[in-house]
């Protein structure tokens, strides 16, 4: 008959379950194995005090950024889309691209919210029309909006 132990996992592990989680496994699993390598250690009383205090935390901050992400979507919406004006080649080609900076400028002029490069999400633009483009507010909270772009030299 094996004894079960709760452990808390310090790192991601495959088969039992992700960081910062208590787990029960069996007494030989834990001290020969889990312990030694650094992968867990004993869950006592005040680890899991500890643990739930931080998830707590987390889960205040996941509501702080859902309230933002509300607010920064109203300040977008006032935008509808973005026109950029580009010098046109042959075929409708524009010169050059448009990127994720040319995209957070024209956001910024319009709101004053800077975004990274990280939360818009932009197809290769190498001509003129009308593209769709999303930006990631806060934790897959996408934003879809329309870039027009428009020749210059007409």
């Amino acid at each position: 008959m094996t004894k079960k132990i709760n452990i808390v996992l310090l790192k991601d592990h495959n088969s039992i379950g992700q960081k910062n989680t208590i787990v029960q496994v069996s007494r030989g699993y834990a001290l020969n194995y889990l312990i030694p390598k650094q992968i867990a250690e004993f869950a006592t009383k005040n680890k899991m005090k500890h643990l739930n205090m931080f998830n707590i935390i987390k889960e205040k901050q996941k509501e702080k950024n859902k309230i933002r992400a509300n607010q920064i979507a109203k300040n977008l919406i006032s935008i509808k889309k973005i026109s950029i004006m580009k010098k046109v080649g042959d075929n409708y080609n524009i010169f050059g691209s448009i990127n994720e900076k040319d995209i957070i400028e024209k956001i910024f002029k319009h709101t004053g919210i800077k975004f990274t490069k990280k939360q818009i999400k932009l197809n290769h633009i190498k001509k003129i029309g009308i593209f769709n483009l999303e930006i990631n507010l806060f934790d897959n909270q996408l934003y879809q909006m329309n870039i027009s772009i428009i020749p210059a030299n007409i």
